[in-house]
């Protein structure tokens, strides 16, 4: 092919853009996104949540400073000790409403501030505290407002070393940072006055924790032989028991699957001559409870390690509320990051049931859900789970779902249901008791009975049933919002995957619809294309096509619209069916992306679109046009090369002063030669730069021969995908004048 305008090279001409534009939100920033969303998901404080935040501001947008402020109904209160790399700036401030600063407009307003230098700064607001974060070397900042359904919960303050605050991008990622820990700082708030509720309910309850709280609940000698010698005071406390405790009568309360491994452990202690440790469970009357003991055996002549034990001298502890802590946040844990995973209901149902049986004494697990797919409220999905491996999934069709429906605004307004032995049928709705009782019958003791609700949906129930010698009496305020919090992450699990499966089924039907049909037949041409769509993505914003003007002319057409999925994808077909009405009408490069622009222009549309035109005429004639896209490529028997293309701005992206979009470049294609239009998806990655990929596509074109066509796009697309899934999506035309074509 012979240009007027370039010669071969081996490398991209110099006035190609180093970087075409692309989407800032790229795949590195929202897998960023997905793991704050699971840290601040784990987070079980307002500390930890406020510190997840700090962190992913810092990393994503480079801040100098960063604080979290709190709203206490009167004030803004600072949350943590922020991010600050210089000392100059300060610890923020308490900070009243009508303070002159940034955080405090946002607050009151509700709405983003953003100040784009000290001037603007000083211009705007007068508090003295404002000038240490100018002295401390900070040129821009943003403060938004933290806000859920419930009101105002706090402002996000970000400081930047740089004039010109946010980029759009960067700012709607900030805005998301702070929804984000919004919610998370609401969820954590109302878990600790859970927590803080359950621990007033227990110091009632339970007098002898002073005891344990100012040191040893007990301490205690015994004699080999005769057992204990000394009474126990905290363990009858405990236990209730009237009667005495020394010999071996303190035997009678331990849990009998503890009992072995206490005595075994006295024992091995005894003969290798060390102090012996061990933890129990002990029967008290609102269950059984923890206890650490420890003892050191006492030899009659201490400097003999085989001499007989003369006595034991030990101490008690009470650890019944550190394990059960303990045990709770792993088990919060262990089923946050269970479901953080589960993409779809059958595994956010599996991760739960499995979950609630790793709780110890539990006997089954059942989620009640609303059958969907049997009409809304007209069928019961049953899952059960129990302690032997019987699995069950019962579908219900009769009215118990509309019931289940309606008790489960009942049973959140409890806080749930607790109930144990028969006579806890009664606090049931009737149409439960019949389950109930027969799992009475096959052994369980008690159960817990948790609604399953979001804000705007009511989904089903929580069922997790306990043995005898379980903690199921141990279920007060603690161990209660315990379980309210697990069935809170359950709901909200749900939520979340029945929303992604309808996005699926949205975009499943988007790229039925969206996907590229055949290539147009052209007599004189030959054409093949290539598509693979980023990993995770259905459907992407690329698209190729032969666009046949007349009987002499086609327009070989390569788009690119900035990133994938179902928003890319629809923003696609709208300017794929502009460009083919565009070339219909006036098929000249100049005409078509000055209407493109107008078509921008005119929606207000904001998405980044760059494309590659070239008007190719049966006589090997072409007209080659750029908006922000990588140039084509021409494969000749002599080599290959890049043609010189006039870089224009993307669609829509033009500059104050500019705009004739008269940059066109006029060349001609051989019989046997190949015009290749790529995508950059094609040659810039996370792991490549562009130059590089740029480079890989010459050499790779460079030395494929005489091949059809079509192996020259696929040994393109293997040879720089590798097989391997990509970052972005990727689409490769080639159009080819056969060799003996009758003009």
């Amino acid at each position: 092919m012979d240009s007027t305008h370039a010669v071969p090279t081996a490398h991209p001409p110099a006035h190609l853009p180093g970087r075409p534009l692309r989407s800032a939100l790229d795949v590195a920033d929202l897998r960023l996104l997905e793991r704050t969303t699971t840290r601040l998901a784990a987070a079980l404080s307002v500390r930890e949540a406020v510190a997840v935040v700090l962190g992913t501001v810092q990393e994503v947008l480079g801040a100098s400073s960063c604080d979290v402020f709190l709203f206490d109904g009167g004030a803004l209160v600072p949350a943590g000790d922020g991010l600050a790399r210089s000392s100059a700036a300060g610890r923020a401030p308490r900070l009243p409403l009508d303070a002159s600063t940034p955080s405090a407009e946002a607050a009151r307003t509700r709405r983003p501030v953003l100040l784009r230098s000290p001037g603007e700064l000083a211009a705007r607001f007068a508090d003295p505290v404002n000038e240490n974060l100018v002295a401390a070397g900070e040129r821009s900042w943003v403060a938004l407002p933290m806000q859920t359904d419930t009101g105002l919960t706090g402002v996000l303050r970000i400081g930047l070393p740089r004039e010109g605050a946010l980029d759009e991008v960067q700012l709607l990622l900030a805005a998301v940072l702070a929804g984000q820990c919004a919610s998370a700082v609401e969820r954590a708030r109302l878990f600790d006055a859970a927590r803080e509720a359950a621990r007033d309910a227990r110091r009632a309850e339970h007098r002898y924790r002073t005891l344990a709280e100012a040191g040893r609940l007990d301490v205690f000698t015994a004699d080999p032989a005769r057992g204990l010698t000394g009474d126990l005071p905290g363990w009858r406390a405990l236990t209730g028991r009237d009667g005495d405790v020394r010999g071996a009568a303190w035997a009678a309360d331990v849990h009998p699957a503890d009992l072995p491994g206490v005595l075994g452990e006295a024992a091995a202690a005894a003969r290798e001559g060390r102090a012996g440790t061990a933890r129990l469970r002990l029967r008290t009357p609102g269950g059984w409870r923890w206890l650490a003991a420890t003892a050191q055996p006492v030899r009659v002549d201490p400097d003999d390690p085989d001499s007989p034990v003369l006595e034991w001298v030990g101490a008690l502890d009470d650890v019944d509320e550190r394990v059960r802590s303990r045990r709770r946040a792993g088990a919060l844990q262990a089923v946050t990051v269970a479901l953080s995973t589960a993409g779809t209901r059958a595994a956010v149902v599996d991760a739960v049931l499995r979950a609630c049986l790793d709780l110890p004494g539990t006997t089954r697990a059942s989620l009640t859900l609303a059958d969907e797919e049997h009409g809304p409220g007209g069928a019961l999905a049953v899952h059960r789970l129990r302690r032997d491996g019987r699995r069950e999934h019962l579908v219900r069709g009769d009215r118990r779902a509309a019931e289940l429906l309606r008790d489960v605004d009942a049973c959140s307004a409890a806080g749930g249901w607790y109930v144990a032995g028969p006579a806890g049928a009664a606090d049931l709705p009737a149409w439960v008791r019949p389950t109930y009782l027969q799992a009475l019958a096959e052994g369980d003791a008690a159960w817990a009975v948790l609604p399953l609700a979001t804000p705007h949906r009511r989904l089903g129930g929580l069922v997790v049933g306990f043995a005898e010698d379980s903690p199921a009496g141990e279920l007060d305020g603690e161990e209660r919002a315990f379980l309210l919090a697990l069935a809170g992450q359950v709901a909200g699990a749900l939520d979340r995957v029945d929303l992604l499966e309808r996005e699926r089924s949205t975009a499943r039907v988007l790229q039925d619809a969206l996907k590229p049909g055949p290539l147009a037949p052209v007599p004189w041409l030959q054409a093949h294309r290539a598509v693979a769509t980023s990993a995770g993505a259905d459907v992407g914003g690329d698209w190729a096509e032969v666009v046949v003007v007349d009987a002499e002319r086609v327009a070989v057409v390569l788009g690119d619209v900035m990133g994938c999925g179902v928003r890319a994808a629809t923003v696609m077909g709208v300017v794929r069916a502009q460009v083919r009405a565009l070339a219909l009408v006036d098929p000249h490069p100049s005409a078509v992306l000055r209407g493109l622009d107008a078509c921008a222009s005119a929606s207000g549309g904001e998405d980044l679109v760059t494309l590659a035109y070239v008007l190719l005429s049966r006589d090997g004639e072409a007209l080659a046009a750029s908006a922000g896209h990588p140039p084509p490529l021409v494969r000749t028997d002599a080599g290959v090369r890049y043609l010189p293309v006039p870089a224009g701005p993307p669609v829509g992206a033009l500059l104050a002063g500019g705009g004739d979009r008269e940059d066109v470049l006029r060349a001609r294609l051989e019989p046997g030669e190949d015009l290749v239009l790529f995508s950059d998806g094609l040659v810039e990655s996370r792991a490549r730069p562009l130059d590089e990929g740029m480079a890989a596509v010459l050499a790779h074109t460079s030395g494929t021969g005489a091949v059809p066509v079509h192996a020259v796009v696929e040994g393109l697309v293997e040879a720089l995908t590798r097989g391997e899934p990509v970052d972005d999506d990727v689409t490769v035309l080639a159009v080819r004048r056969p060799r003996g074509d009758v003009l």
